[in-house]
Formats: C-alpha cells, sequence, structure tokens
C-alpha cells in the first residue's frame, strides 16, 4: 500500500526529492539527488507511516524503500549519503533495511541493503526484530530470505522481545514451504528452541492452518530426528 501525500512534507526544507519518490517519479528523484544531494539528508515527520497508524520521522531513504524504489533509485541515495543506511526512523527505531523487509521491497533492493550494511541484519528495532523477521513475516520470496542468510546467517537465531526466531515468524505468518526448509537448513537448531512461552517451531506448525502444513510438520520432525 503507497503512502498519501503529507501536509507537511516541507518540514525541513526544500524537499522536492520526497516529492517524486511519493509520486514514484524515479528519473525526477535521481535528478534531483543529482542536482541537489543534501536532501538526501533530510529528516522530515511522516503521519502513518507505518500501517497507517504510527508516524516517523524518516529519512528519504527510508521512503524510497518503503514505496518500493528500483534499486537505481535507493543506489543513487546511498551514494550521495552512504551513511544513511545506518540510520533508524524515529518510532521503532528501524533501519531502511527494516522497512524494506516489512514493505516487500524487490529482492535486488534488499540484497543490496544488507550487502552495503551487513551490520544491519544484526541490528533489532525496539521490538527485539531483526530485518529477516520482517521477510519472513510478509511472505518475502526464497531469494531474499537467501540473499539475508548469505551476509548473516546467524540472523536465524536473532530473538525478538517475545523470544521469537524468524522460523517461528516464519511458521505463524505461513511463509512457503522452501522458506521453511532454508531457515531449517542454515539452523537446525532452531527447530527445537523455544518462545518466552514455551513453543517450538513444531507447536506452532502445528497450530496453523496453511496449506503446506502438512509438508513443514514433516521438514521440522526430520530436522528434529523425530522421523
Amino acid at each position: 500500500m503507497h503512502l498519501q501525500l503529507p501536509l507537511n512534507l516541507y518540514h525541513g526544507g526544500r524537499n522536492l526529492l520526497n516529492l517524486h519518490l511519493f509520486e514514484e517519479d524515479w528519473q525526477s528523484a535521481i535528478f534531483e539527488i543529482d542536482c541537489h544531494p543534501n536532501e538526501t539528508r533530510v529528516w522530515t515527520y511522516q503521519p502513518g507511516f507505518f500501517d497507517g497508524q504510527h508516524e516517523s520521522h524518516v529519512l528519504p531513504i527510508h521512503i524510497a524503500c518503503s514505496l518500493h524504489a528500483p534499486l537505481d533509485v535507493i543506489r543513487s541515495i546511498v551514494e550521495e549519503y552512504p551513511g544513511c543506511l545506518s540510520v533508524k526512523e524515529s518510532t521503532f527505531q528501524r533501519l531502511p533495511l527494516h522497512v524494506a523487509c516489512q514493505f516487500s521491497a524487490s529482492a535486488d533492493v534488499i540484497e543490496f541493503l544488507a550487502r552495503e550494511y551487513a551490520a544491519g541484519t544484526s541490528e533489532p528495532d525496539v521490538l527485539g526484530r531483526l530485518p529477516i523477521h520482517y521477510a519472513c513475516s510478509n511472505g518475502a520470496p526464497l531469494d531474499v530470505v537467501r540473499a539475508l542468510l548469505r551476509v548473516n546467517p546467524s540472523s536465524t537465531v536473532g530473538a525478538d522481545i517475545n523470544g521469537w526466531l524468524p522460523l517461528h515468524v516464519a511458521i505463524h505468518f505461513g511463509a512457503s514451504t522452501e522458506t521453511i526448509r532454508e531457515l531449517v537448513r542454515v539452523c537446525p537448531a532452531a527447530v527445537t528452541m523455544k518462545t518466552k512461552k514455551n513453543s517450538t517451531a513444531l507447536m506452532l506448525a502445528e497450530h496453523v492452518t496453511t496449506t503446506n502444513r502438512e509438508e513443514v510438520i514433516r521438514i521440522l520432525k526430520c530436522a528434529a530426528g523425530m522421523e
């Protein structure tokens, strides 16, 4: 879902870059970055940035990642302001990589962000969630999950404030069988790790109603040595 243009878009001075981003005029956005590179550093207040409910102060990189901007736009912003990749928005303390995963950005964008700022794959937001948690909860395709795992395979054991691993999240939100298999392959130990409410991946799988439920249960049982 695309964001509505807020009335106070221009807080912080000149900001035609954000205007072009919201209009999805990608070529004009790139031209604006070339002509006025300092606009990549301008913070703006965006009401309803998350789920239409939670406001945040964000940079253009956060906005671009939320609007499915193509890789050439993302790269142009990063080339002018490399440090933006480590900057978190104000409300949930999410990096551009978090935002990209949450808003289902393209695989090449997510791979670029993860590669250019690898540390971001292990940085939690205020909910303790890593970017891969959001990839798993928003139906990211297998190539996105693999891209994140290539950069940081240890993210498979990153638990949020409720003790949920990416595997738990993937099962709960009905991720593809291939995604579940990949998470288990990279970290078989995650299969027996528990949430703070003592739920294992298998216990979660037994309570979902997804079409691949039985396949997922077989994968988990096999990894746990139960088959």
